[in-house]
């Protein structure tokens, strides 16, 4: 036997091992004895899905059949709504789209789990069969997530009457948007590949930006007659899986044609991928998992704020700046020397963290223009659609206003740290989101009454209403922010009994029934024509119900109540 030149290096190649693969042969026998186990994970999950489908589509095809009607029968007056429908549902899709690109880039779609990360990472080893096979399951998935968001659209346009098509057409809209959204996810795949995942989010934020100007230049070209943008809108990849609902059945085709080449030429450059980005991507996959598995959207609205905070060296050059000058422009706004005790600290330190933060913008100016959209389309002016359109806007704004207030409700030990109460810590947060939103209400209301051309008497009333409404969403964010935890042991046992369905429920919509409950006063001024006066008097009873609830300590829910008290019970402790 040659001895080995004992001078020579050993260098640190990557071998061929594939040591997921490995585990995959080894787990097989678990597998088989699992077999009936994961048979019923599948029946419950495809029963829930075809439940939520029911749902969906029953919904769908209410909306579609109340939008069938004459489009100048809306309470917007004439000459405001210009912009088709087929241009706004593109504009509309191409904005979700580009939204779910910016989510799944912020989760991945690369990722590995923490053991994983530590373990595999850290060997000698080709990652490129390990995280490949990763990166294919959750293409998958995302296929069929894609895939059932346009079935209740698709099967409630078709039976609506809406537009033509079949329900073979339906299935092959739906496969288009589940392969746009496979495309989506390769897109973000490679920019982790080139370590590029902060630019690649930035060109996102730009892109939807964007669109959101052409439709306003499409608004204005229709306006003054000089033009419009609806070979633009065409163009786009929104309008796919409407094209294939039609009948084009060529368009999934190329779509999955060009979703294999893509994969194929892109699972090489996977071994690219920097550890740390794919142990972040999983950490923040894991953290939205645990969220959905929970069911609390507030958890997983932290997991989608907190993924990729680290990173963005503008971030940091900002930060230094401000740190190099003692002070932003918004504590320059709002100066130190005003605080005269816990209240007004309180108050200050709320208010910076709410200006400082770009959700807050975002979400106060989603909620302007989700209403203004609908008003400029078609079909905006519908009396269904621009109730629906109002209350998702008074709920985007509300939200953006509980940021300061759901990072207070994460650190519990702060009520009990200031000298004001529980009470009185959480009335202090409602008047924090009022300061925004009270502003945010009056001004939906001016631009809302313009559009629906409300006489002097009656946009007074509509701008009392929208200053009321500002004062109801802002409890309805605190509610929500300061939602308790579901005590999973209470809700088992009421299902044992059939009785779970109504607290779980009540824990889904903690704090978003006050907020729909506060924009109804507003919608209803809309809907009327004149406006009654008598509507000042129900908003101040709903604000002032909505600011009682919404600030209040107390909890009766069911599905909470148990857990309540077994954190109020006091320990019992051994022993003399």
């Amino acid at each position: 036997m040659l001895a080995a030149d004992p001078s020579e290096e050993l260098a640190n190649v990557p071998v061929d091992f594939d040591p997921w693969a490995r585990n995959r042969v080894a787990e097989k026998s678990v597998r088989r004895e699992d077999f009936w186990d994961r048979m019923g994970d599948a029946y419950i999950s495809l029963l829930t899905a075809a439940l939520v489908f029911a749902y969906a589509a029953g919904l769908a095809l209410a909306f579609f059949d109340q939008m069938r009607g004459d489009p100048e029968s809306g309470v917007v007056r004439f000459g405001l709504g210009v912009v088709p429908g087929a241009s706004a549902a593109s504009a509309l899709v191409m904005l979700g789209m580009l939204g779910a690109l910016a989510l799944v880039s912020k989760l991945g779609p690369t990722a590995v789990d923490r053991a994983q990360g530590f373990w595999w990472l850290g060997l000698p080893v080709k990652r490129t069969g390990f995280l490949s096979r990763l990166l294919r399951q959750r293409l998958v998935s995302t296929f069929f997530f894609g895939a059932f968001l346009w079935l209740p659209i698709g099967y409630g346009s078709v039976l609506g009457g809406v537009v033509e098509g079949s329900a073979l057409g339906v299935w092959l809209g739906a496969a288009t948007l589940g392969l746009l959204f496979v495309m989506l996810s390769l897109l973000a795949a490679w920019a982790q590949t080139r370590e590029a995942g902060g630019n690649f989010r930035a060109v996102l934020n730009l892109a939807m930006l964007a669109v959101l100007l052409a439709y306003l230049l499409d608004v204005l070209l229709r306006s003054t007659g000089t033009g419009n943008l609806a070979a633009f809108w065409a163009l786009l990849p929104a309008t796919l899986p409407a094209l294939a609902q039609a009948g084009a059945w060529w368009v999934p085709v190329v779509l999955a044609l060009l979703c294999l080449g893509g994969f194929a030429a892109l699972a090489g450059q996977l071994q690219r991928i920097p550890s740390r980005e794919l142990i972040a991507r999983g950490a923040a996959s894991e953290h939205a998992g645990a969220a959905l598995a929970l069911m609390d959207d507030k958890a997983l609205g932290s997991a989608y704020d907190g993924a990729g905070a680290r990173e963005g060296k503008r971030e940091e050059a900002k930060r230094e700046r401000t740190r190099v000058r003692g002070a932003d422009s918004f504590a320059r706004m709002l100066p130190a020397h005003w605080v005269r005790g816990p209240y007004t600290a309180l108050v200050r330190a709320e208010l910076l963290v709410l200006l400082r933060t770009g959700a807050t913008w975002r979400g106060l100016l989603a909620g302007w223009g989700v209403p203004a959209a609908g008003v400029f389309a078609v079909q905006g002016g519908h009396p269904l659609v621009l109730a629906m359109l109002v209350l998702v806007g008074a709920v985007l704004a509300a939200r953006a206003a509980s940021k300061a207030a759901v990072q207070a409700a994460n650190v519990p030990s702060l009520e009990a740290i200031i000298p004001l109460g529980r009470s009185g810590v959480r009335q202090t947060h409602a008047l924090v989101a009022a300061l925004l939103l009270v502003r945010w209400g009056i001004g939906l209301a001016a631009f809302l009454s313009w559009a629906v051309g409300a006489d002097p008497a009656g946009t007074t009333v509509l701008l009392g209403l929208g200053l009321l409404t500002g004062f109801g969403l802002a409890a309805g964010a605190v509610r929500m922010a300061f939602r308790p935890a579901l005590d999973w042991g209470s809700v088992m046992l009421m299902a044992a009994m059939g009785k779970a369905t109504g607290p779980l429920i009540q824990h889904f919509t903690y704090g978003y029934e006050v907020m729909v409950v506060s924009a109804i006063a507003l919608v209803a001024g809309l809907l009327l024509d004149p406006v009654p006066l008598g509507l000042l008097g129900l908003g101040v009873v709903v604000a002032v119900i909505a600011w009682s609830v919404g600030t209040s300590n107390t909890n009766r829910s069911n599905a909470h109540r148990a857990l309540q008290s077994q954190r109020s019970r006091p320990i019992l402790r051994d022993g003399p």
